[in-house]
């Protein structure tokens, strides 16, 4: 059918040390005629480029994701959700997760997320040096400037994200 099998370990990583990837905090322009907002303007299309297309690629599971590239749907929500908090903007990993899926995650799981195979985690197990990584890092220090996000938070989900009650 003209179907290739994916390859066991990806061949660029047989002999390579893993080199972790982070995400810069301080954008530096790759010309001298860029500004950091054009910059940040151009990596917005791009995350917006990507989005759109992995919403259209429902075919490709997470996990195939993660052995390949190392990183998945999940890993940008987490990426988003740094970025936003970096921004002052107080979300929720739930909302960050609903703006990659277009939905929200546990919908999208039940609907387009397949089982992994023994042999999917096995690959998932061999490729884990090379995996994204995603330090921990603290909200913003002020939800209320931000309330437009916050009204539609259950009470739960407002105080699990900090947002003090309102009244």
């Amino acid at each position: 059918s003209g179907e290739r099998a994916p390859p066991s370990e990806p061949a660029a990583m047989t002999n390579r040390q893993p080199k972790p990837f982070r995400l810069s905090s301080e954008a530096t322009p790759y010309s001298p005629n860029y500004t950091t907002t054009q910059q940040q303007a151009a990596e917005a299309a791009a995350f917006s480029s990507l989005v759109t297309h992995l919403r259209g690629r429902l075919d490709v599971p997470n996990i195939e994701l993660m052995i390949l590239g190392g990183f998945c749907r999940n890993c940008l929500a987490k990426w988003y959700l740094a970025g936003a908090w970096r921004s002052g903007l107080h979300i929720t990993y739930d909302q960050a997760c609903e703006r990659v899926y277009g939905m929200p995650y546990a919908e999208w799981k039940a609907a387009h997320q397949p089982k992994a195979t023994v042999e999917q985690l096995a690959r998932l197990e061999a490729t884990k040096p090379f995996h994204a990584s995603h330090p921990k890092q603290d909200p913003p220090a002020s939800p209320a400037a931000s309330l437009p996000h916050t009204p539609s938070l259950s009470s739960a989900e407002a105080l699990a994200a900090g947002v003090p009650p309102m009244g």
